[in-house]
């Protein structure tokens, strides 16, 4: 038997819900909705594919601290230990070789997605080049998987370059479930709070557009002469630019981020593309996605969706 099999067999044993991964990605199909047993794990024995993930599933909650710079990690890690030092004292902590960390713990109420602002140093929000700097808070609400176990990323070689490890030894495999400690929702969403003071502190810019607190990816704002300037067709109104893509369908049709921050200049940096509601502008950086105001969902469409949500939310 693999270490690997290993790992994930415990994990399961523990309470969790193991994953086949390839580094980062979950490649089973249906991983959401699938409930996996001791059979399927043995299965994965001989899989090419070394790395774990963890299903953020029932109480589980993930505090994702996509922070490049360990000065800030540590400020935040200190003041939400002075609020709550029973995540650190029995939560897990993750990381891959860098300074970026994952807190798992519990959670009593279940949620989809709490998030600071993104912040980063520089003039140029859309500049690769830049570290953007974001705390996100991930709950059983939502569809979401972190890795745990084995390589976390390769070169273009296919060699390992690092490999996800946990603060202490006490991993998945190593803690039970029941053993986590359980937060408040308000707790997740303080972290990202603290996390902005933190930023704003260090002199750090804010991304404008961007979620904050129980974020919403889609945002129904636009309208029919809202100015779009495009990459390959320069400006166009967002009616003149829905007449295009229904009618050529174009790939890869980019624009900048100006219509709701003047300061997201490039031309590349937001993905124009069509789906069920309409015209859709999605934003690389914020992961936002803009729309039409009148393709906005009903409320009873809304509540239906939250309701079907819930349902049976700690099973």
């Amino acid at each position: 038997m693999q270490a690997r099999t290993a790992f994930r067999l415990a994990m399961l044993k523990n309470g969790f819900q193991p994953l086949l991964t390839n580094c980062k990605r979950a490649i089973e199909k249906g991983w959401p909705q699938r409930i996996v047993d001791a059979a399927e794990v043995l299965s994965w024995d001989r899989s090419a594919h070394a790395s774990t993930g963890l299903k953020i599933d029932g109480d589980l909650a993930v505090v994702d601290v996509d922070v490049a710079d360990a000065s800030l990690v540590e400020a935040l890690a200190s003041a939400l230990d002075a609020r709550f030092p029973e995540l650190f004292a029995r939560g897990l902590v993750r990381h891959a070789g860098g300074v970026k960390e994952a807190w798992i713990a519990r959670v009593d109420e279940p949620f989809r997605r709490l998030a600071s602002r993104r912040w980063y140093c520089g003039s140029d929000p859309d500049d690769p080049a830049v570290p953007k700097h974001l705390v996100e808070c991930f709950g059983s609400l939502g569809t979401r998987q972190f890795a745990v176990n084995g390589p976390h990323a390769r070169n273009q070689a296919g060699e390992i370059i690092d490999t996800y490890q946990f603060a202490g030894d006490a991993s998945p495999a190593t803690t039970l479930r029941a053993a986590l400690p359980v937060l408040p929702k308000a707790a997740y969403a303080l972290a990202c709070d603290l996390f902005d003071t933190i930023a704003a502190a260090a002199g750090l810019a804010m991304v404008k557009g961007g979620g904050h607190g129980e974020v919403e990816l889609r945002r129904f704002e636009l309208d029919a002469d809202t100015e779009i300037k495009t990459r390959a067709h320069g400006a166009m109104t967002v009616a003149e630019l829905e007449r295009l893509v229904r009618k050529q369908r174009p790939r890869d049709l980019r624009c900048s981020g100006t219509f709701h921050d003047p300061t997201r200049v490039r031309t590349d940096s937001h993905l124009i593309n069509w789906g069920r509601h309409g015209l859709g502008i999605w934003d690389s950086m914020t992961e936002t996605t803009w729309h039409r105001r009148e393709r906005a969902p009903s409320a009873t469409f809304t509540f239906l969706e939250q309701l079907r949500e819930r349902r049976n939310p700690l099973k």
